[in-house]
């Protein structure tokens, strides 16, 4: 994935977001949010390894600002993330749910065929659809959005919790 870094203004209270390979860290003053673990396990490995604290957070203000927040309750759950939609007819299907991959399969299928964009080799690229942090939203049955967890902050007005290492500065 690389290595960027982008510098936030003190007002967001973030003084730097750094992406590099998969991990997306949030360096504040006194510490450092890391967010954007592909498994559970992964996160209690990072926290171990770093002297970090398990920690939830959410994206709740529409912006790229990491806030604690427990309530998607991932740790109890030993989930890595959940999306909170404000329209309560909106199903969210997770990557990690039983059955995702062949049900992206379906809806990608479904989707061509009502594009009338029925091409071979279309339909063999989309066949890792569940690839990394996706996620099906579904509003009244049928396909909103295949989209991903980062793409949920600024999309439809969801919210987005996520699983998080806590670390304080000294330790990175």
């Amino acid at each position: 994935m690389g290595h960027n870094i982008f510098v936030l203004t003190k007002s967001q209270n973030i003084l730097i977001m750094e992406t590099k390979d998969r991990l997306q860290k949030y360096k504040f003053e006194n510490y450092t949010i890391v967010t954007n673990f592909e498994t559970y396990q992964d996160a209690e490995n990072f926290a171990k390894e770093n002297s970090g604290e398990l920690i939830e957070v959410g994206f709740t203000d529409g912006a790229d600002n990491p806030l604690e927040n427990p309530k998607a309750n991932l740790i109890a759950d030993k989930k890595t993330f959940r999306v909170e939609l404000p329209y309560s007819d909106y199903k969210v299907y997770y990557s990690y749910d039983e059955g995702f991959q062949e049900m992206a399969k379906s809806l990608q299928f479904q989707k061509k065929e009502a594009d009338n964009d029925m091409f071979l080799e279309d339909i063999l690229s989309d066949q890792n659809i569940a690839a990394g942090d996706r996620i099906i939203i579904v509003d009244d049955k049928k396909i909103n959005t295949i989209t991903t967890r980062e793409r949920i902050k600024f999309l439809m007005g969801g919210n987005l919790y996520e699983l998080a290492v806590k670390i304080a500065n000294t330790e990175l």
